[in-house]
């Protein structure tokens, strides 16, 4: 049973479909693991930001998922699936 129910923005579900099949299943296979946080089945790229309470990365080659993680109602918001160099600015 997950620990963690794990909902993804309409931005981020947009560019999972933009990528070719290799690359979308490696995704899903990382944001599918998130539900078990913090015990995960696979070892993360993962990383706390910076200056932003409760989000988190996970780094899969260039692409960077964008997470906040709410502990009280054991929600996990993807907030953002993008390339490296446009993943960190704000919308």
């Amino acid at each position: 049973m997950p620990r963690y129910k794990i909902l993804i923005s309409k931005k981020a579900l947009k560019f999972l479909e933009k990528l070719d099949s290799k690359r979308r299943l490696e995704i899903i296979e990382e944001i599918e693991d998130l539900e078990n946080y913090p015990f995960f089945i696979k070892p993360h790229d993962l990383a706390k930001l910076k200056g932003i309470k409760n989000y988190y990365r996970i780094r899969i080659e260039d692409i960077r998922i964008i997470f906040r993680i709410d502990k009280e109602n054991r929600n996990i918001y993807i907030e953002k699936i993008s390339y490296r160099k446009t993943a960190y600015r704000r919308t």
